[in-house]
């Protein structure tokens, strides 16, 4: 057996399973997923920072509002700067809004992005749906 992850035939850095702006590594964290459904379900297509930060943080603390702590929320919301954000932001998944800092919209490859989690029966929820 290899040592290697991939010997097939090619060169595993252009396959883009390899690539750290796969679709599917990048909803790999439930972070990340939890970050493109709430844009999603954004009531005008765009979410700030600090909302995204709070939906999570209540999410993760099935929680309800107003029951997770401001510590809780600005550690979500430094935790999806620092680790989730800025390899959607170069998959082109998501975008910072030009007008408003610290607000989110959809990048060019979010529908894309959304497709592959509702195929997969992803909710904000819910994991993947039991058969």
């Amino acid at each position: 057996m290899s040592e290697k992850p991939y010997d097939g035939p090619g060169n595993p850095d252009d396959l883009p399973l390899y690539r750290d702006t796969d679709v599917f590594h990048l909803l790999s964290q439930h972070r990340k997923r939890a970050i493109i459904l709430t844009l999603a379900m954004a009531p005008w297509g765009r979410v700030h920072l600090r909302q995204l930060a709070e939906v999570i943080s209540i999410l993760e603390a099935d929680a309800e509002r107003g029951t997770v702590s401001t510590r809780q929320i600005t550690n979500t919301r430094t935790n999806l700067k620092r680790s989730h954000l800025s390899a959607l932001l170069e998959a082109g998944i998501i975008e910072w809004d030009t007008d408003e800092q610290d607000v989110l919209v959809p990048g060019p490859g979010f529908s894309s992005a959304l497709q592959t989690l509702r195929a997969g029966s992803y909710s904000l929820g819910h994991g993947p749906s039991e058969s």
